[in-house]
């Protein structure tokens, strides 16, 4: 009697021959034209992940330049930071310095008007102190008249000593005021200098980017064009029919007679059906299609249709399980309805496409 596990392989070793056997009858049915579009396809594909590659070799280089540029751009920064600081305290300080010197004008002018004053007074007097003297009635008399005008005097060399040093003070502000300002000046000059700079680097690092991101969008692009799909989109035994374009015939109430949109792949009730490449997959649920989804990628989107259940919807990875094969919908036996719109716009035949991702994926390994 065969164990469990010897049963398991047996049916494991049918279920590989008949994967195989659907993948020969596929590629016998294909016509020798197809094989050759597909090996132009294929070089042409080569010569873009070529072109590709020496491009992100250049991006490594130019990386260096724009990091050098970054690097720059920081310090210029910087620099810009600090000299925007240094002029809002010098700022400051001359704010300070003009209240100070308000202050320092006030008393500048009482003192001189209070020297003035004695100047006056004392050539009003003109020999009025030597009679002054003259007048004393004793000896301690003109002693302390002496004592009275040596006191007189030193208070106004007193007053104009004050005088002096008021006029020098607000000399000193003022001379420091003007530095201040001319500080500020070159500071600006200096910040206007850095700011142009920084501009230029940051314009000549922006075109780099763009250049080089512009040229690998485009190579890509182009290489979405040949190949855009990176996994066959049914993940197990199938078979793909070649009916883009053909006329199908239904019931109004199953959606009318109509022009055949894709691709259907034939496979058993409930193999997974898998994103074809990176994108967004949404339910598109409909009578004719039964249960659906699209996935939207960087070049377009596909329309799988007819499942027999969801799997991950929203952010998904290439490989990553959208839904199960069914026969929903309009379907005559479960397959998945594939449909290629390349640049969000009308559906293309996506079979030659779907070959260089399946024929291979169909047979043993």
């Amino acid at each position: 009697m065969s164990s469990p596990r010897t049963k398991e392989a047996g049916a494991s070793r049918a279920r590989r021959i008949v994967a195989g056997s659907v993948a020969a009858f596929v590629l016998a049915c294909l016509p020798a034209a197809t094989f050759s579009g597909l090996a132009s396809a294929e070089d042409q594909l080569k010569e873009n992940k070529q072109e590709l590659r020496e491009t992100r070799d250049k991006v490594r280089v130019r990386s260096k330049r724009i990091r050098a540029l970054q690097k720059h751009m920081n310090g210029l920064a910087t620099r810009i930071s600090r000299s925007q600081s240094d002029i809002l305290a010098a700022e400051q300080r001359i704010e300070k310095l003009a209240r100070r010197m308000m202050i320092q004008r006030v008393r500048a002018s009482l003192l001189q008007a209070k020297l003035d004053e004695r100047t006056r007074v004392a050539y009003m007097a003109g020999g009025a102190p030597i009679l002054y003297l003259l007048t004393a009635t004793s000896a301690a008399d003109a002693a302390s008249r002496m004592s009275f005008l040596t006191e007189m005097n030193r208070r106004d060399a007193v007053l104009a000593v004050k005088v002096h040093e008021a006029t020098d003070r607000l000399g000193r502000m003022e001379a420091e005021v003007v530095r201040a300002r001319q500080i500020i000046e070159l500071t600006r000059r200096r910040l206007e200098l850095d700011r142009e700079e920084l501009q230029e680097r940051m314009a000549e690092s922006q075109r780099l980017v763009e250049s080089l991101r512009g040229r690998i969008e485009q190579i890509q692009y182009e290489i979405s064009k040949i190949r855009p799909f990176a996994v066959c989109p049914v993940d197990g035994p199938h078979a793909i029919a070649d009916d883009f374009g053909i006329k199908v015939f239904h019931p109004k109430k199953e959606g009318g007679n109509h022009i055949h949109q894709g691709n259907d792949i034939y496979a058993a009730m409930g193999v997974p059906i898998v994103a074809p490449f990176d994108g967004t997959a949404e339910s598109a649920t409909n009578p004719i299609g039964g249960l659906a989804v699209k996935v939207y990628g960087d070049h377009g989107y596909v329309y799988n249709a007819h499942l027999s259940a969801f799997g991950i919807l929203g952010e998904v990875r290439r490989g990553d399980v959208i839904g199960y094969v069914g026969a929903t919908g309009n379907a005559g036996g479960p397959h998945d309805h594939f449909e290629w719109h390349p640049d969000n716009g009308d559906a293309v035949d996506p079979h030659a496409y779907l070959l260089m991702v399946c024929a291979s994926g169909a047979l043993p390994t």
